[in-house]
């Protein structure tokens, strides 16, 4: 039954209730900065009821409390947006990577390798018209050692980037790793806290940020259990299984396929920064792999080795290695591809050790030959020439480059889309806020004159005991 103080009691509820709403409106104010905040928002309900009796038993609202303080966040959208993480990771990694290469090219440029073969090829046109020339002789051997080294730059540079990868994706593996065990230890947290009372928001948030970061490094699945941790996959993987250490991720990965792990337990990439990663250095379904540019300029310098030498010797010994141009080995199987590819020491030191013909001074039929392999299709190379076989592949380069890059950008316009929606639903809004503040504001007032009156009726009732 209520008591004299009664109307005291409801007064102090309603101005606890409305400082703590006051307080939760300056902490979202607070953060309206804060990346992967969600708004809070007190919910206020009715107190229990308080019976007495007037002409029967009667009911009495006992005032307000705040029975919650929920974050407000849509969890629809938040998966929307960790998808979204995962193929923008993908598509910048990729993206990055294939930009890298074309500059390793250095394509369309007078200092590719295309030039270099114009060059090559040029070289030996005007030694054919010139064949007795000493200088058109060191003309060869300049456009030939030009090709050679930016063959072999161009190769090593590749390898350089592929070392840089494979560091990458030991970096990005450990980084998934070092959110599991940030997951793990919020888990805990949030568990204690939930046991204790009603949510942690600001855990909450720091975990799903944690989860969505991680979203952008692979393909992350989760489950959500009803003590509010979670469980985090990677493909057929458990990263995060609450109550048990993290399951980090493997750092050993299958180069024929890009998968993690080693047979049987293969784990799948499928999005994220770590895929984007193995596609640059593994990508089944395209040749625009380091490894794929790799093994072209290999078939390039042995094709060059195998077609100029076989036109520039004039013994028919094969073991005879006097008269090479490019340095080769026998038999063919064992060439030894773009990174050693060079001059004989022969030609390099000797430029009149050209041949440029077998029928005596005046004769330039084997430069004309050589020239004239500028426009020849060989088996080797798929049919196709010596520059259309180099060129095909930085078209095929420029081309997926491109693709990559378009859908980086549609990527980016579909993540800023999701964001700003999930925004328009999380996101802390000056305006609303300081309304709030007023109105908070305005009912503690309220509510202290209440107290105020309360005390007041409270005092005449003791004045007139006394009396």
């Amino acid at each position: 039954m209520p008591g004299p103080f009664f109307g005291i009691g409801i007064a102090s509820n309603a101005l606890r209730s409305f400082q703590r709403a006051l307080d939760i409106t300056g902490h979202n104010i607070a953060n309206v900065n804060t990346p992967g905040y969600s708004r809070q928002v007190a919910d206020f309900g009715t107190q229990d009821l308080a019976g007495f009796w007037s002409n029967g038993r009667q009911w009495i609202g006992s005032g307000v409390g705040i029975t919650s303080v929920n974050r407000i966040r849509d969890m629809f959208l938040d998966a929307r947006m960790r998808e979204g993480q995962a193929d923008l990771g993908r598509f910048e990694m990729l993206a990055g990577s294939l930009k890298q290469i074309e500059g390793v090219f250095n394509e369309p440029s007078d200092n590719g390798i295309s030039s270099a073969l114009n060059k090559f090829f040029d070289a030996w046109s005007g030694l054919a018209s010139n064949p007795n020339d000493p200088g058109a002789k060191l003309q060869v051997k300049l456009a030939g050692e030009t090709l050679a080294g930016r063959v072999r730059s161009t190769y090593g540079e590749l390898s350089r980037m592929s070392d840089q990868i494979n560091g990458q994706v030991g970096a990005t593996i450990d980084e998934i790793n070092g959110l599991a065990t940030e997951i793990q230890t919020l888990n805990d947290e949030i568990r204690q806290a939930a046991i204790q009372g009603g949510p942690p928001n600001d855990l909450l948030d720091r975990r799903d940020a944690a989860i969505e970061r991680l979203s952008g490094l692979a393909n992350v699945n989760t489950r959500t259990f009803e003590d509010g941790t979670v469980s985090v996959y990677i493909g057929q993987h458990t990263l995060v299984e609450p109550a048990r250490p993290p399951n980090p991720l493997p750092t050993t990965f299958d180069a024929s396929t890009g998968r993690l792990g080693t047979p049987p337990n293969h784990i799948d990439i499928t999005a994220g920064r770590l895929r984007g990663l193995l596609d640059a250095s593994f990508k089944i379904e395209g040749s625009s792999t380091v490894p794929g540019l790799k093994g072209q300029l290999d078939n390039l310098a042995n094709t060059l080795r195998t077609e100029v030498n076989g036109l520039h010797k004039t013994i028919a010994d094969p073991l005879d290695t006097s008269e090479r141009f490019f340095n080769d080995v026998t038999p063919p199987a064992a060439q030894t591809g773009a990174i050693d590819f060079d001059l004989t020491v022969t030609i390099k030191n000797d430029p009149t050790r050209i041949i440029s013909g077998v029928n005596g001074p005046g004769d330039g039929s084997i430069a004309l030959k050589l020239s004239g392999l500028r426009d020849t299709r060989l088996p080797s190379l798929g049919n196709k020439t010596i520059q259309g076989f180099y060129r095909d592949g930085i078209a095929d380069l420029g081309r997926e480059s491109r693709l990559y890059n378009d859908r980086l950008t549609t990527q980016v316009a579909v993540v800023g889309q999701i964001d700003a929606q999930r925004q328009s639903v999380m996101g802390v809004s000056l305006d609303d806020e300081m309304a709030n503040m007023l109105r908070f504001q305005r009912s503690y007032q309220a509510a202290a004159k209440v107290l105020t009156i309360f005390d007041q009726v409270t005092e005449d009732l003791i004045g007139m005991l006394r009396r």
